[in-house]
């Protein structure tokens, strides 16, 4: 149903930018700013450990309560399986609608089809060998390649701003770059586009290196409580 629910969700995202089509690059201009939105929203999640944690935290207690018969089990079940899917699904729908605009409809479906691909492999692995998967390195190679994405999207969306009129445009005279550096990484030899993609880096190392600080904080604090507690 989620699957259902996602793609009716890309069928409309999908109509209603066609519909406004005539704003041409001012359009895609904003709905990459948005597609940036959730990639920093979805990276602070990622190294705060706010989704691996407190959102499945959640999950699993809801599931051990319809497991115990506390609810309805197959409804509640169905919605939570619903919801989690979606949940990401609506995420993906954003996301890839600004690539669709910068790149086209069918190549956009090509790449989705190849990750689709990919994410039914890496699913049928993860039942099959369960928890001896390397899960703390796939997360990490998760977490840099959507520090990767937000420094193409952020790139990107600063020459499409520029395209625009939105942002001003001053050239590094003293860096040439061939035209594949655009096109793939979404470098290009202009002060704002450079300085964006820097703050975007400077954003995701930045928070990690927060994350970790406050994980030995409360790790620090932990500690320091337990004596007390013991004497207690």
């Amino acid at each position: 149903m989620a699957l259902i629910v996602t793609a009716l969700t890309w069928l409309l995202a999908h109509g209603i930018l066609t519909a406004l089509a005539r704003f041409g690059e001012r359009l895609e201009a904003i709905v990459s700013l948005l597609a940036i939105g959730v990639l920093l929203l979805i990276t602070n999640w990622f190294f705060h450990q706010m989704y691996w944690t407190d959102w499945l935290a959640r999950f699993h207690s809801q599931k051990r309560r319809l497991l115990s018969g506390e609810t309805g089990l197959m409804a509640g079940l169905l919605m939570l399986g619903f919801t989690s899917v979606y949940r990401e699904g609506f995420e993906t729908v954003l996301f890839l609608q600004a690539l669709v605009l910068e790149g086209g409809l069918a190549v956009v479906l090509s790449g989705v089809a190849i990750g689709l691909a990919a994410t039914v492999l890496v699913g049928i692995i993860t039942f099959a060998v369960q928890t001896r998967l390397p899960y703390k390195k796939m997360l990490i190679v998760t977490g840099i390649m959507i520090g990767g994405v937000l420094l193409v999207m952020v790139g990107h969306t600063t020459h499409v701003l520029q395209v625009v009129g939105w942002l001003p445009i001053h050239p590094i005279t003293e860096l040439p770059l061939p035209y594949w550096t655009g096109v793939w990484f979404g470098v290009y030899p202009t002060w704002e586009g450079i300085l964006l993609q820097a703050a975007a880096a400077v954003f995701v190392i930045g928070s990690y290196y927060l994350a970790e600080w406050q994980k030995k904080q409360r790790h620090s604090a932990a500690l320091s409580a337990q004596p007390r507690s013991s004497e207690g």
